[in-house]
């Protein structure tokens, strides 16, 4: 039983982008184009709706094989949920000499607390050689792991009391353009940190569907403390659920604090600790 709930808290509650913060990205990166195949690393760093990163990467031509090297930026222009619609172009080397620019589309996939996302790219290729331009498709599919700086920073925050303690610590506001009260400004933090831990959860009795049936839980917010652009928000999870294998029915409640960051004029989930 505990195994489990260990299991499924931290697997909904771990570690989303505003003017005043940056996600680090490194991962892993598989792409299938004209001419070459490619396995590689990419790292990158985004900053509000812009990205850039590098990747370097093994290719296996027909007429050479070895190492590429390349770059790109993406521009987010859509959002639905934890789902972000993005448009890129990059240029890479080929082990042949070539360049190789390329232009498409992406979806990228995160749940609000985990610091792991997932990624699909599509898009038209071009190869230049010293003779003529070869234009052909381009797919990529890749993982990333996200470290938000915030996420950092956040660390200067006071921890909130205890999630019975509906305290308030508040030294920041929100920007004057968004016209919030401090009380507002609380709120928001706390319908936040709310849904990513609702969210999360969500994701979790999905995975584990298989393993324990009639999974349920209910988040709870207690104490916020605001300081600049970072918060943190207490709570608790109450967690039930019956194993298949043996009818048993399992359960607890544990604490924790959800860490968050500015986002325009509300906040976003950044991380998670047990408390």
């Amino acid at each position: 039983m505990r195994r489990l709930l260990t299991l499924t808290v931290l697997a909904s509650a771990l570690a989303a982008s505003s003017a005043h913060a940056a996600d680090l990205r490194l991962g892993l990166n598989t792409s299938a184009a004209l001419g070459c195949q490619i396995v590689g690393l990419r790292a990158g760093v985004q900053s509000d709706r812009i990205g850039l990163y590098g990747q370097v990467s093994y290719c296996n031509a027909q007429n050479a094989t070895g190492a590429s090297f390349g770059g790109g930026v993406s521009y987010d222009v859509a959002k639905f949920n934890n789902l972000n619609v993005y448009l890129l172009g990059g240029i890479d080397t080929l082990p042949s000499g070539s360049l190789a620019t390329s232009l498409g589309a992406g979806l990228r996939y995160s749940t609000p607390l985990l610091p792991v996302e997932g990624y699909v790219e599509a898009g038209a290729q071009f190869i230049r050689s010293s003779l003529l331009t070869v234009p052909g498709p381009r797919l990529a599919l890749g993982v990333n792991y996200r470290l938000s700086v915030e996420n950092l920073q956040g660390s200067m925050v006071p921890d909130p009391k205890q999630a019975d303690d509906a305290s308030v610590q508040y030294a920041g506001s929100a920007p004057a353009e968004c016209n919030l009260t401090q009380e507002q400004d609380v709120a928001s933090a706390r319908a936040t940190a709310s849904s990513a831990a609702s969210s999360g959860l969500s994701d979790a009795s999905g995975a584990y569907g298989a393993v324990y049936s009639g999974i349920s839980y209910n988040v709870s917010v207690g104490g916020v403390s605001i300081s600049g652009n970072s918060a943190k928000v207490s709570g608790s999870v109450k967690l039930s659920a019956t194993q298949r294998s043996s009818g048993q029915p399992v359960g607890g409640t544990f604490g924790g604090t959800i860490s968050l960051t500015r986002n325009g004029c509300g906040w976003r989930a950044t991380g998670y600790s047990r408390g």
